[in-house]
Protein backbone atom coordinates (compact mmCIF):
# COMPACT_ATOMS: atom_id res chain seq x y z
CA UNK A 1 0.00 0.00 0.00
CA UNK A 2 2.82 2.32 1.10
CA UNK A 3 4.49 1.53 -2.82
CA UNK A 4 1.56 2.82 -4.08
CA UNK A 5 1.23 6.06 -2.34
CA UNK A 6 4.66 6.89 -3.16
CA UNK A 7 4.32 6.37 -6.69
CA UNK A 8 0.66 8.43 -6.67
CA UNK A 9 2.85 11.46 -5.16
CA UNK A 10 5.96 11.20 -7.41
CA UNK A 11 3.05 11.31 -10.38
CA UNK A 12 1.20 14.30 -8.99
CA UNK A 13 4.81 15.74 -8.47
CA UNK A 14 5.40 15.14 -12.14
CA UNK A 15 2.02 16.36 -13.61
CA UNK A 16 2.37 19.65 -11.18
CA UNK A 17 5.78 20.44 -13.38
CA UNK A 18 4.81 22.82 -16.41
CA UNK A 19 7.61 24.08 -18.95
CA UNK A 20 7.63 27.02 -16.78
CA UNK A 21 9.07 25.42 -13.88
CA UNK A 22 12.46 24.64 -16.11
CA UNK A 23 12.77 28.85 -16.53
CA UNK A 24 12.36 29.83 -13.08
CA UNK A 25 15.51 30.67 -11.31
CA UNK A 26 16.75 28.02 -8.81
CA UNK A 27 19.40 29.85 -6.19
CA UNK A 28 21.67 27.22 -4.48
CA UNK A 29 24.38 28.57 -2.74
CA UNK A 30 27.79 27.11 -2.98
CA UNK A 31 29.20 26.50 0.19
CA UNK A 32 32.96 26.49 -1.20
CA UNK A 33 32.19 30.18 -2.52
CA UNK A 34 29.81 31.72 -0.25
CA UNK A 35 27.14 34.32 -1.85
CA UNK A 36 27.50 32.82 -5.21
CA UNK A 37 25.50 29.76 -6.74
CA UNK A 38 27.00 26.43 -7.12
CA UNK A 39 28.51 25.46 -10.09
CA UNK A 40 25.42 23.76 -12.37
CA UNK A 41 24.86 21.89 -15.71
CA UNK A 42 21.30 21.62 -14.72
CA UNK A 43 19.44 25.30 -16.35
CA UNK A 44 19.20 26.92 -13.04
CA UNK A 45 19.12 30.31 -14.87
CA UNK A 46 22.03 31.23 -12.42
CA UNK A 47 25.39 32.90 -12.79
CA UNK A 48 27.70 34.61 -10.47
CA UNK A 49 31.38 35.97 -9.38
CA UNK A 50 33.76 37.38 -7.29
CA UNK A 51 34.63 41.14 -8.55
CA UNK A 52 37.86 41.75 -6.30
CA UNK A 53 36.20 40.54 -2.85
CA UNK A 54 32.90 41.93 -3.94
CA UNK A 55 29.79 39.50 -5.06
CA UNK A 56 28.41 39.83 -8.19
CA UNK A 57 25.50 37.64 -8.73
CA UNK A 58 21.80 37.11 -10.14
CA UNK A 59 19.70 39.84 -8.29
CA UNK A 60 17.24 38.30 -5.92
CA UNK A 61 14.60 40.89 -7.02
CA UNK A 62 15.92 40.47 -11.16
CA UNK A 63 13.43 39.09 -13.52
CA UNK A 64 13.09 34.66 -13.79
CA UNK A 65 15.06 35.66 -17.19
CA UNK A 66 18.27 37.52 -15.74
CA UNK A 67 20.27 37.08 -19.24
CA UNK A 68 20.06 37.57 -22.68
CA UNK A 69 21.91 36.27 -26.04
CA UNK A 70 22.12 38.30 -29.38
CA UNK A 71 23.74 36.53 -32.48
CA UNK A 72 24.44 38.74 -35.08
CA UNK A 73 26.97 38.65 -38.59
CA UNK A 74 30.06 38.69 -36.42
CA UNK A 75 29.16 37.51 -32.79
CA UNK A 76 27.59 36.21 -29.55
CA UNK A 77 26.33 38.56 -27.05
CA UNK A 78 25.89 37.14 -23.44
CA UNK A 79 24.33 39.87 -21.16
CA UNK A 80 24.34 38.44 -17.31
CA UNK A 81 21.93 40.76 -15.65
CA UNK A 82 22.94 40.76 -11.77
CA UNK A 83 23.89 42.90 -8.75
CA UNK A 84 26.78 43.68 -6.91
CA UNK A 85 26.85 44.68 -3.24
CA UNK A 86 22.80 45.64 -3.58
CA UNK A 87 23.54 47.84 -6.95
CA UNK A 88 22.51 46.64 -10.33
CA UNK A 89 25.58 45.41 -12.66
CA UNK A 90 25.59 43.99 -15.80
CA UNK A 91 28.54 41.43 -17.39
CA UNK A 92 28.82 41.51 -21.58
CA UNK A 93 30.80 39.05 -23.33
CA UNK A 94 31.14 39.38 -26.87
CA UNK A 95 31.98 36.07 -28.37
CA UNK A 96 33.31 36.19 -32.15
CA UNK A 97 31.30 33.85 -34.59
CA UNK A 98 33.53 31.55 -37.10
CA UNK A 99 32.77 30.10 -40.07
CA UNK A 100 33.08 26.64 -38.26
CA UNK A 101 29.43 27.10 -36.64
CA UNK A 102 26.70 29.33 -37.47
CA UNK A 103 23.93 30.66 -35.06
CA UNK A 104 20.42 30.58 -36.44
CA UNK A 105 18.53 29.94 -33.56
CA UNK A 106 18.98 28.43 -29.62
CA UNK A 107 19.31 25.34 -30.73
CA UNK A 108 22.67 26.30 -32.45
CA UNK A 109 24.29 26.71 -29.19
CA UNK A 110 24.86 23.01 -29.35
CA UNK A 111 28.10 24.12 -31.68
CA UNK A 112 29.76 25.47 -28.12
CA UNK A 113 29.40 22.86 -26.62
CA UNK A 114 33.47 22.48 -25.02
CA UNK A 115 34.34 25.35 -26.40
CA UNK A 116 36.72 28.06 -24.87
CA UNK A 117 37.45 31.39 -25.46
CA UNK A 118 40.55 33.48 -24.61
CA UNK A 119 39.38 37.10 -23.11
CA UNK A 120 41.19 39.90 -24.73
CA UNK A 121 40.18 43.18 -25.19
CA UNK A 122 43.14 43.78 -27.75
CA UNK A 123 41.87 41.91 -30.42
CA UNK A 124 39.04 40.64 -32.22
CA UNK A 125 38.77 37.64 -29.94
CA UNK A 126 36.48 37.43 -27.00
CA UNK A 127 35.64 40.59 -24.95
CA UNK A 128 34.27 41.40 -22.14
CA UNK A 129 32.53 44.56 -20.30
CA UNK A 130 31.02 45.61 -17.27
CA UNK A 131 27.84 47.65 -17.26
CA UNK A 132 26.22 49.96 -14.25
CA UNK A 133 26.36 53.33 -12.39
CA UNK A 134 29.85 52.13 -10.06
CA UNK A 135 30.32 49.29 -12.08
CA UNK A 136 34.68 49.61 -12.35
CA UNK A 137 35.75 51.05 -16.54
CA UNK A 138 37.54 48.27 -18.20
CA UNK A 139 40.45 49.79 -19.99
CA UNK A 140 42.23 46.58 -21.10
CA UNK A 141 41.90 42.75 -19.92
CA UNK A 142 45.50 40.89 -19.85
CA UNK A 143 44.42 37.84 -18.92
CA UNK A 144 41.49 35.46 -18.95
CA UNK A 145 39.13 32.87 -20.55
CA UNK A 146 35.18 31.80 -21.12
CA UNK A 147 34.53 28.07 -21.24
CA UNK A 148 31.35 26.46 -22.12
CA UNK A 149 31.28 23.27 -20.17
CA UNK A 150 28.41 21.83 -21.25
CA UNK A 151 25.81 22.69 -23.60
CA UNK A 152 22.61 20.32 -23.94
CA UNK A 153 19.60 20.03 -25.26
CA UNK A 154 16.89 19.54 -22.75
CA UNK A 155 13.43 17.40 -23.91
CA UNK A 156 10.37 18.00 -22.08
CA UNK A 157 7.08 15.03 -22.92
CA UNK A 158 9.08 14.50 -26.46
CA UNK A 159 9.39 18.25 -27.10
CA UNK A 160 12.36 20.26 -27.44
CA UNK A 161 12.23 22.96 -24.36
CA UNK A 162 15.84 24.67 -24.03
CA UNK A 163 18.91 24.52 -24.66
CA UNK A 164 21.10 24.32 -21.03
CA UNK A 165 24.64 26.72 -21.39
CA UNK A 166 27.00 26.16 -19.01
CA UNK A 167 30.78 27.03 -17.90
CA UNK A 168 32.84 29.02 -15.93
CA UNK A 169 34.93 32.30 -16.34
CA UNK A 170 37.56 34.58 -15.14
CA UNK A 171 39.43 37.53 -15.55
CA UNK A 172 41.76 40.11 -14.75
CA UNK A 173 41.38 43.79 -16.18
CA UNK A 174 42.78 47.29 -15.85
CA UNK A 175 41.34 50.78 -15.23
CA UNK A 176 42.02 54.16 -16.96
CA UNK A 177 43.50 54.55 -13.67
CA UNK A 178 46.18 51.96 -13.59
CA UNK A 179 43.92 50.14 -10.73
CA UNK A 180 43.65 46.35 -11.16
CA UNK A 181 40.27 44.28 -11.33
CA UNK A 182 39.81 40.64 -10.56
CA UNK A 183 37.16 38.40 -11.74
CA UNK A 184 37.44 34.92 -9.98
CA UNK A 185 34.91 32.23 -9.36
CA UNK A 186 32.52 32.59 -12.16
CA UNK A 187 29.97 30.12 -13.81
CA UNK A 188 26.45 30.73 -15.55
CA UNK A 189 24.05 27.99 -16.25
CA UNK A 190 21.59 29.16 -18.67
CA UNK A 191 18.11 27.96 -20.08
CA UNK A 192 17.95 29.62 -23.28
CA UNK A 193 14.75 29.35 -25.81
CA UNK A 194 13.07 31.98 -27.58
CA UNK A 195 12.09 34.10 -25.22
CA UNK A 196 15.65 34.95 -24.34
CA UNK A 197 17.45 34.45 -27.74
CA UNK A 198 17.82 36.24 -30.71
CA UNK A 199 19.06 36.32 -33.98
CA UNK A 200 19.94 39.62 -36.09
CA UNK A 201 22.30 37.50 -38.56
CA UNK A 202 19.64 37.40 -41.42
Amino acid sequence: MKRYIFILIAAMALSACSKSDFKETQYIEDPDYPGLPIYSEMGYNTFGAYIDEDVFSVSSYGSTRPFYLVADRECLTMTLYGSCEGTSLNMVFTLPIDTTYHLEDYHSLLALDGKSFTIDTTSTSCNVMLEGLYAPYIESIYSGHISFDKVQQVVVDKTDTEVVVSGKFQFRAITPLGTHVDVTGGRFDLGVDNANFVNFRN
